[in-house]
């Protein structure tokens, strides 16, 4: 109870509110996030402005109506009544691309719309990816502040016990001049891991478009992490072709060819075709209609567009290369210090700290009945405090690396 209260009194921050705030684990950010994050909300809406582009795209130009008076100047001055000049023509005109176009044109737009809904997959693994890490930070920051709560503690018996064994003549002063020394230091180095911990806090409710000083709940658990099976590298690079990082650079590699194809097409006419009744009083006396098309003599600047859509598809696709090669290398290094992590993790909790705490447990022992100095006992304490951060360190970079793979992937494992 008292460390709980001292925590509170640190972030002011009560259970019942505490309860009802995110920042307790992964998924309840990640449930925030969803619901409230302004870049999200603009992917999905880019991306569904995208689709309906997609869907508007291919169909035919609106048809144009044009109407020509003869003869207006009549004998009782110039009118533009129908049934009092010569003759009225009302010609529609439909502008028809030529051949294929008109599937160019739409499956472009498809490409287009793909790319969209890839980066809105893209911005939610990204934005997934850095909350796990940024709560990995805020968790690591919360619960190092609690071991540094603790070693004050120790500190202040082992100051006060100095400061006995210096009045009973069984310690030196310098013995207690350091205790009070180590105490003052722990202090300072609380204010850092405060800082550190605001900090954290600060860009979680960034990341959940919050304001920075917006009060966030204790973090309780970390992520679990994924069965063995679920990290094996050889899987996870094949589940590295549905990226979509990877997805977003291939659907402009689907653009370019879908540009190609339209210059290309370029080279072969488009049309309009035209219909005109023509009224000569009240009625209709004859019909009009007519084809036109457009002549492609500019060679020249359409073998030269042509080149330009040629160059953009090639360098799309060395784009679309390099990216998977990079993707994969840079899954290849999470993957790696991720089993580091797990292998550091398990070194700590089975042999490293057990064998530290047993040492500092003799070596309090030993100074209680005068057989050993200060300074022995607080280098075996801070090893104990040193390992317990290393456990957390191991933690944190456990849901860095997970983090980052899932972001690679673009779902969670």
């Amino acid at each position: 109870m008292g460390r709980l209260f001292i925590l509170l009194s640190i972030f002011c921050i009560t259970p019942a509110v505490a309860a009802e705030l995110p920042g307790a684990d992964v998924a309840g950010l990640w449930q925030y996030l969803e619901q409230n994050s302004a870049e999200l909300n603009a992917a999905r809406m880019e991306s569904n402005a995208a689709e309906q582009r997609a869907d508007a795209t291919g169909a035919l130009p609106d048809p144009s109506l044009r109407i020509e008076w003869q003869d207006v100047n009549q004998p009782g001055g110039a009118t533009l009544n129908p049934s009092q000049v010569g003759a009225v023509k009302y010609t529609v005109l439909q502008p028809i691309p030529g051949w294929g176009k008109r599937d160019v044109q739409k499956q472009t737009a498809q490409a287009n719309a793909n790319w969209a809904k890839a980066q809105q997959q893209s911005v939610g693994a990204d934005l997934r990816a850095q909350v796990k890490l940024t709560f990995a930070q805020y968790y690591r920051a919360f619960h190092a502040l609690q071991l540094n709560e603790e070693l004050k503690t120790f500190a202040a018996s082992a100051s006060k016990l100095a400061q006995s064994r210096y009045e009973r003549g069984l310690g030196n002063q310098q013995e207690w001049v350091k205790a009070q020394l180590d105490e003052a230091a722990l202090r300072s180095e609380g204010f850092n891991l405060l800082a550190e911990y605001r900090k954290a806090q600060a860009r979680l409710n960034a990341l959940l478009s919050r304001p920075s000083t917006a009060l966030l709940a204790e973090p309780q658990v970390l992520s679990e992490l994924p069965a063995a099976s679920a990290l094996d590298e050889a899987q996870l690079q094949q589940r590295l072709a549905s990226s979509p990082q990877l997805g977003k650079q291939t659907a402009l590699s689907a653009a370019a060819q879908g540009e190609v194809e339209m210059a290309r097409k370029n080279q072969t006419p488009d049309f309009i075709l035209a219909i005109a009744p023509i009224q000569r009083g009240n009625g209709v006396s004859s019909w009009d209609t007519m084809l036109e098309f457009t002549i492609p003599l500019q060679q020249s600047s359409h073998s030269a567009h042509r080149h330009e859509a040629d160059a953009r598809l090639s360098a799309s696709q060395a784009r679309e290369q390099a990216l998977a090669q990079n993707l994969s290398a840079e899954l290849g290094e999470h993957t790696a210090a991720l089993a580091a992590s797990i292998e550091q993790l398990q070194l700590i909790r089975q042999q490293t700290l057990p064998l530290v705490e047993m040492a500092f447990k003799s070596a309090l022992a030993a100074y209680q009945n005068g057989r050993l100095d200060y300074a022995t006992l607080w280098q075996a304490r801070r090893e104990v405090q040193r390992n317990k951060l290393d456990e957390l360190d191991a933690l944190a970079n456990q849901q860095i690396h997970l983090a980052e793979i899932e972001r690679l992937l673009g779902e969670p494992l």
